[in-house]
C-alpha cells in the first residue's frame, strides 16, 4: 500500500473541476484508491463523494492506492498536485 498526505494549496480548494481530475487518474488504474479527509474515507473513483470531502485551502488530505499500479497512480496524482490540480499559470 502507497500513500500520499498533502496539504491543499488551492485557494478553492477542491472543487468539481480539480476533482474531475483526480478521478480521471483513478478510473485509469488498476488499483484501489481511496481519499481520506475531514475523517472520512472515500472512493476516488467517485466525483461526488470525492467533492463531498469539502476540502478546502489548508485542508490536509491523503491519497491511499492499493493494487498492481500503485506506485504510478501516486506518482501521477503527485504531479497533478504540484501542479496546483491544473490550475497554475
Amino acid at each position: 500500500m502507497q500513500m500520499l498526505r498533502f496539504i491543499i494549496a488551492n485557494p478553492r480548494g477542491l472543487h468539481a473541476q480539480a476533482c474531475a481530475r483526480i478521478v480521471t487518474i483513478a478510473k485509469g488504474c488498476r488499483c484501489r484508491l481511496s481519499m481520506v479527509g475531514n475523517g472520512r474515507r472515500v472512493s476516488a473513483r467517485n466525483i461526488v463523494a470525492v467533492m463531498l470531502l469539502t476540502a478546502t485551502m489548508g485542508a490536509t488530505v491523503r491519497i491511499e492506492a492499493d493494487g498492481p499500479d500503485e506506485e504510478s497512480a501516486i506518482r501521477e496524482i503527485a504531479s497533478l498536485l504540484h501542479d496546483g490540480l491544473g490550475e497554475r499559470r
